[in-house]
């Protein structure tokens, strides 16, 4: 499973935009392989070394990657299932999912990654049968009184089930794990085969410690936490800091 591109970008914070990187204009291809055959290619936008923030969802993160790898590797977690991609930035995680995904729906809500989420989905739609039908993209703020969230439900929990939410490289700061938990735990209630029931995955850097938080956040909205060991599918070198956490609502009526 080896990812391509002409500037190859590391795990380390210097190197992955978090310390200061413009991102310019230009486009760069990443070429991945994943298990199960599958072969994606994306654009996403360089990291170049400037002393300037760059916009989070134009770039290929490092966890991706990851959670990508186990979504290959475990798919039937996946077969046939409703999904929601949280912060889906260029929407790698996402499109290996909506190989087996009955329908899966890519978020995000930075705004001026949205084009170019649009332009990754299309330009691999042989991955979902180029059926239009059993995909979607929206615009998705997380937290209490977002209308996104709102809309999001409105829209899509009649016809849909979802129980699978999946997310790549979305904690940076511990204030944005309470707003994450809401969204998760608010989309989930609209699961109508199983009030409430369902399973969030994530995969992140953990740069500064967030498994407290994560852990008391998590049981506040009644889920459980397990931690993935990386070497039962990850086949490259990675961040010691990498983490592939599965969090599953606890069955309250127990």
């Amino acid at each position: 499973m080896e990812q391509t591109n002409k500037n190859e970008i590391s795990d380390s914070d210097e190197e992955v935009g978090l310390n200061g990187y413009l991102i310019e204009e230009g486009l760069e291809t990443y070429k991945y392989e994943f298990y199960d055959d599958i072969k994606i290619e994306i654009e996403g936008q360089e990291l170049q070394n400037v002393n300037v923030q760059p916009s989070t969802g134009l770039l290929p993160w490092p966890a991706s990657r990851i959670l990508s790898l186990y979504i290959s590797k475990f798919k039937e977690e996946f077969i046939g299932k409703d999904i929601v991609e949280l912060g889906s930035g260029v929407g790698l995680c996402g499109l290996v999912s909506s190989k087996y995904s009955n329908f899966t729906i890519f978020t995000d809500g930075d705004e001026k990654s949205l084009p170019l989420l649009k332009d990754n989905v299309q330009s691999n739609s042989s991955l979902f049968n180029n059926n239009q039908d059993r995909i979607s993209i929206e615009r998705l703020y997380w937290g209490e009184n977002q209308p996104t969230l709102d809309h999001f439900k409105q829209q899509y929990s009649i016809k849909y089930n979802f129980d699978t939410i999946i997310g790549s490289d979305l904690i940076y700061v511990d204030a944005s794990i309470e707003p994450l938990f809401y969204t998760v735990d608010s989309i989930l209630k609209t699961n109508k085969s199983g009030i409430g029931k369902g399973t969030f995955y994530l995969s992140f850097l953990d740069r500064k410690n967030h498994f407290p938080t994560l852990k008391s956040v998590s049981e506040k909205y009644n889920f459980t936490m397990e931690s993935i060991e990386l070497n039962t599918f990850v086949n490259y070198d990675v961040s010691t800091n990498a983490r592939m956490l599965i969090f599953k609502k606890k069955d309250i009526n127990k």
